[in-house]
């Protein structure tokens, strides 16, 4: 199992699609900050906690990254040579949740030291109360959290729709349209995957679940995604 989570994270350091997808969380994660803060103008504990609670954001950035990784697998065929090397695609599958998971959790470090770097500066110049250690570790380890569960349930959705392309499309349609429209029916919107992770950085923003209800929510729909993901490629034809 060792051998194959390492050659997953050697796919993803060796491909362009890694690199391209953590730029484009770095420049998301700077511009939060600086017009949370700057032009935000935060007082409040809950403004300044959601000034740092950056994971909550990039999650579903990194969501759509875990689609397109796992939906490569497909698009380029690179599948069959993998399962040559390593039959099980149950193992396989859990190798590359297991990486991509790594690879989130390693951006999401990165992104919140140059969070708390950037915006710790700037909140201490901001009036009212300061972030206490609880509020620190909602914005930091709750973020991590989202974003970690969010990555491996983008590599579930991928799989489960095995073609890459109309996975990012559906994703996309899921976070930007379907989720927003959920606020017109009663307080479902709560229970979303983006409003899950909303709750999960720290973020009050909107209607949102308690941390620890959030957590378990977030946990179900990841937990959801990956045995659908399991089942149905299961009886998928390789080629």
């Amino acid at each position: 199992m060792s051998r194959l989570i390492r050659g997953e994270l050697i796919k993803l350091r060796t491909t362009r699609t890694a690199l391209g997808f953590t730029a484009a969380v770095a420049i998301l994660t700077l511009a939060i900050v600086l017009i949370t803060i700057l032009a935000g103008d935060p007082t409040t504990i809950a403004d300044k906690r959601s000034a740092l609670a950056v994971g909550s954001s990039i999650s579903a950035l990194l969501l759509v990254f875990g689609v397109v990784g796992a939906g490569a697998e497909y698009r380029h065929r690179t599948l069959a040579p993998a399962l040559l090397v390593a039959p099980g695609r149950g193992r396989l599958l859990a190798a590359r949740v297991i990486a991509y998971g790594l690879a989130g959790l390693i951006i999401g470090v990165v992104m919140t030291v140059v969070t708390l770097a950037i915006g710790l500066p700037l909140l201490a110049g901001q009036p009212g109360p300061d972030l206490g250690a609880d509020d620190y570790l909602r914005a930091c380890g709750g973020g991590l959290l989202a974003i970690v569960l969010s990555t491996m349930l983008g590599v579930g959705a991928g799989t489960l729709v095995g073609k890459q392309v109309p996975a990012v499309i559906g994703t996309m349609i899921w976070i930007f349209i379907v989720e927003p429209l959920s606020n017109l029916i009663g307080h479902i919107s709560k229970f979303t995957i983006g409003q899950t992770a909303t709750s999960l950085g720290g973020d009050t923003g909107g209607d949102v679940l308690p941390w620890a209800a959030a957590a378990l929510v977030m946990l179900a729909w990841t937990a959801a995604f990956l045995l659908a993901a399991a089942l149905v490629d299961q009886r998928r034809d390789v080629a």
